[in-house]
């Protein structure tokens, strides 16, 4: 089954790359809200996956710590983009 989601998976991803490469810029700086609420879902899940007994509260205040931590990173440097190297 496995093996059937992978290339379906990869298809999608890639007809969503061409229809985002196409897009005209005004509409991509409209996408970046949404881009960060999809992610900050993504990362509640995934901490309400690490710690199960955690209430609303606690998700929320370890995923500001979280963006904290990567905020702060960026800030500093730490993280440089591949080609940057």
């Amino acid at each position: 089954m496995e093996e059937l989601i992978e290339p379906l998976a990869d298809a999608i991803y890639a007809d969503k790359v061409r229809r985002a490469r196409k897009a005209p810029p005004s509409k991509k700086m409209g996408w970046g809200g949404e881009l960060f609420d999809e992610a900050c879902y993504r990362m509640r899940m995934g901490i309400r996956h690490q710690f199960p007994d955690a209430d609303e509260r606690e998700v929320e205040e370890i995923l500001y710590q979280r963006l904290n931590r990567l905020r702060q990173v960026h800030e500093h440097g730490i993280y440089r983009k591949s080609h940057q190297r």
